[in-house]
């Protein structure tokens, strides 16, 4: 049997050091780094600015936590299944319905602008970046796979392992009521954040890429949060319309393509060791 990457010694160093530092950094460096002259001058939102400076490194230092877990829990999900070019076309109306996140009719318009700095821009970048990154590995490289390890044997199995995790990813997002949100439009999150958790569980499942699920997530969520560095109207009757009509089309092509995994299409996500054994099983 081939020895882990990492070690679960390693593993539990990382956790503890990047613990460490979200804590310091969020004791001693979070609130003066968020009232400086810089971030000011690049990020004009009062209220968005500390939101998005500690978001932006606690997810980062997570990150690392759960990309270091994923390799040591060996699941084979870095690259693209072949054939590579399949795979990439199956992931596509997926990023379309990411894409069209963005007020992109109200860009063009006019309606909607971005009015802060490039640096600010740049911020908004990475924190979209280390959110999608974080939640990526956390809730599909590690919550989906480590259910899916055993409740795989079936079509169906994997469709209620799919779906299930996806609610929890949703109903995760139910603790931002706790910090002041708006209940209202944090169950319309939790709607959403269940379809799209749905999605990019479903692309993992078919191009064996996490990075396409954290590509799919950081643009969806750049779309979401471009405002924050300008202004304008996000909605139109337009804007509603094809975000309705692509959203209903993606789901419903998601949904079959789910409907058709059989557990020999995913066996290689899995060390070999726990594929020979659900193989077994099955016979």
């Amino acid at each position: 049997m081939k020895k882990p990457l990492l070690t679960r010694k390693v593993c539990l160093i990382v956790l503890v050091v990047c613990v460490v530092l979200i804590a310091a950094f969020r004791v001693f460096f979070a609130d003066a780094l968020a009232e400086s002259e810089l971030m000011r001058s690049l990020i004009s939102d009062d209220d968005y600015r500390p939101a998005i400076l500690n978001t932006l490194v606690m997810d980062a230092l997570g990150s690392v936590v759960f990309v270091c877990m994923t390799v040591y829990m060996g699941y084979r999900v870095w690259g693209i299944k072949k054939p590579w070019m399949r795979s990439l076309l199956f992931g596509l109306p997926a990023l379309a319905v990411a894409v069209n996140n963005a007020p992109i009719i109200g860009l063009a318009t006019g309606n909607a602008y971005i009015t802060d700095p490039v640096g600010g821009v740049l911020i908004m970048l990475a924190y979209c970046l280390a959110i999608g990154t974080f939640e990526e590995f956390a809730f599909r490289g590690l919550f989906f796979m480590m259910i899916l390890e055993s409740r795989r044997k079936s079509t169906k199995q994997i469709f209620w392992t799919t779906a299930i995790s996806s609610a929890v990813f949703g109903l995760v997002h139910l603790v931002n009521i706790a910090v002041g949100a708006n209940p209202g439009a944090t169950l319309l999150q939790v709607g959403y954040s269940f379809l799209i958790g749905g999605m990019c569980a479903i692309v993992l499942l078919k191009t064996g890429s996490i990075w396409y699920c954290v590509l799919l997530h950081t643009v969806y969520d750049i779309g979401g949060t471009i405002l924050y560095v300008g202004g304008g109207v996000r909605w139109d009757a337009l804007t509603v319309t094809i975000t309705a009509v692509l959203g209903v089309a993606v789901a419903v092509f998601m949904a079959i393509s789910l409907l058709r995994i059989k557990p020999e299409n995913i066996a290689f996500l899995f060390p070999e060791k726990q594929t020979s054994a659900v193989n077994d099983e099955n016979e």
